[in-house]
């Protein structure tokens, strides 16, 4: 069998993503909900440090490739843009995805539902993730 080339598993890695957000976008309603419950709860983990929310360790743990390439890869692209994108937006709605099975409209509307403070600490523990995994490459 022979050894694909990188661009080949790169491309594979990248379809795979892509397929698991699909997948994730149309599962049935009853486990939609069930994943977007999780999500929220998850949202509302934070403890009194920035560093101890949930979401903001995942997202760590995503642009560090503890998901699989192709995720790690999208996300590494979120963190290193430049310009007016909302990394901290794009990241949560991506490990909703990959970590709680939630879709994108879901992750949005239960981050809408958090307090100003808890929206505040919520992107500055994500941040430092996203500063963090910079320093480091």
């Amino acid at each position: 069998m022979p050894v694909p080339s990188d661009q080949a598993y790169e491309e594979q890695e990248a379809a795979d993503f892509r397929h698991q957000i699909a997948k994730v976008e149309t599962a049935p309603l009853f486990d939609r909900k069930y994943a977007a419950k999780a999500f929220a709860e998850a949202l509302h983990s934070g403890g009194r440090d920035e560093h101890e929310n949930l979401v903001a360790e995942r997202i760590g743990w995503l642009l560090n490739g503890s998901y699989g390439y192709g995720s790690a890869q999208a996300a590494r692209r979120v963190a290193r843009a430049s310009g007016r994108t909302n990394k901290t937006a794009q990241l949560s709605v991506m490990i909703a995805a990959v970590e709680w099975q939630c879709p994108a409209r879901m992750a949005v509307a239960a981050w809408k539902k958090l307090s100003p403070a808890q929206k505040s600490a919520l992107d500055n523990a994500i941040r430092a993730e996203i500063k963090s995994h910079l320093e480091e490459e």
